[in-house]
């Protein structure tokens, strides 16, 4: 994964995240209570409702994080050997991004559609070759495949091929 539950807590706002991922009504999860189920720490101090809460919402962060990853994979795997062993830390803001963008779902505010679009803008540009991520494993940078080439077998009616024939 590009971005781990606790990194995407850490980049954005806990409460924001455990407000769009809490579905239980009234809401149990907070903030604090989805940074220690992301950590795993331990959850002794909280109720089995709200413990079973949190993993509910940890379950909900960790899919927006797998789906950011499948869209990331889409447009690297193209140009790079997926996975990639030592992602840049780019990738996990565009996860955490995508993830965050996915959780809104037909929510999103006007901002986090801005980042959501910009995001993909950037993964489109990577795999067009306009970006490159840095390395690969290999240190060799990443070669952009081969594009397409127009081959002629020559002309048919020339001069020298067509005597006696016209």
């Amino acid at each position: 994964m590009y971005a781990s539950a606790s990194q995407f807590l850490k980049r954005y706002s806990a409460e924001e995240i455990a407000q769009r991922a809490d579905a239980s009504i009234p809401p149990m999860v907070y903030g604090e209570l989805l940074t220690r189920a992301a950590a795993g720490d331990d959850l002794s101090a909280y109720s089995p409702e709200e413990q079973t809460a949190a993993g509910q919402a940890l379950a909900r962060v960790d899919r927006a994080l797998q789906d950011a990853e499948q869209t990331i994979n889409t447009y690297l795997g193209g140009r790079y050997q997926l996975p990639l062993t030592n992602s840049p830390e780019v990738l996990e803001r565009i996860a955490g991004q995508l993830a965050r963008y996915f959780l809104y779902d037909d929510a999103a505010t006007e901002q986090i559609t801005i980042l959501y679009k910009d995001s993909i803008k950037f993964l489109e540009s990577v795999a067009t070759g306009k970006v490159q991520l840095g390395p690969t494993d290999s240190g060799a940078i990443a070669q952009p495949s081969a594009g397409a080439e127009m081959v002629s077998a020559g002309l048919v009616f020339a001069r020298d091929n067509s005597r006696g024939f016209i």
